[in-house]
């Protein structure tokens, strides 16, 4: 599950929340695309049910739909998460 602000001012940094589950209960590592066209780097791998925590800086104006996707050790990916809208605007 994907979590994040729906309101961001331009500059500051957007805290983001992953929660993994894998049906196989094994460890996932977790990427996210934030919308702008930038992209966070897969972290370490954690065990199902964990929540992690990725933080970003966006550099223009704008709606973004920000999606999050894993993969475990095989590497299995998951799908593509629902979109979370957040909008950056000027403080």
């Amino acid at each position: 599950m994907l979590r994040g602000p729906e309101l961001v001012l331009l500059g500051a940094e957007a805290d983001f929340e992953v929660t993994v589950y894998d049906p196989d209960g094994g460890e996932l590592r977790v990427y996210l695309a934030w919308g702008d066209g930038d992209t966070s780097d897969y972290g370490e791998f954690v065990q199902s049910g964990q929540t992690v925590l990725f933080r970003h800086r966006y550099r223009s104006t704008g709606t973004f739909d920000v999606r999050g996707r894993c993969h475990d050790i095989v590497p299995l990916f998951s799908d593509w998460s629902a979109p979370v809208r957040v909008t950056v605007a000027e403080p």
